[in-house]
């Protein structure tokens, strides 16, 4: 896994499996970013080729403990990715914003900040 900020977001890059082996770490790592004041993420899945049932735990914590702070995660995860067909198979993808490429994450987030950052 991989973590760089960029102003208040948080840009995690998930290597090739989310299962019960990295669950841990992924969520430690998360839930120190946001103890650390990060509210606001993208996960870059595209590497991810592997996923059991306790690999998508960690994001399922991520966007609730975001939500709380009124931050958002954005999944980079492209449309031949085996993550994203079954995230669209059990609908999780109803959940979580999903993008093609960092990009197109950015975009979204910038926009999402620069429009928090306006405000009174």
């Amino acid at each position: 896994m991989e973590i760089e900020q960029l102003n208040d977001v948080a840009l995690v890059t998930v290597k090739e499996r989310m299962n019960i082996l990295n669950a841990p770490v992924l969520i430690r790592e998360m839930n120190r970013l946001l103890d650390h004041g990060l509210k606001h993420f993208i996960v870059d899945l595209s590497s991810v080729r592997v996923l059991d049932a306790d690999g998508d735990y960690p994001l399922l914590h991520l966007l609730k403990r975001a939500h709380e702070h009124d931050g958002r995660v954005i999944l980079i995860c492209p449309r031949n990715n085996p993550v994203r067909l079954l995230y669209e198979m059990l609908n999780l993808d109803t959940l979580f914003e999903i993008v093609e490429t960092r990009a197109d994450a950015l975009q979204k987030m910038e926009i999402e900040v620069e429009t928090e950052t306006k405000s009174p």
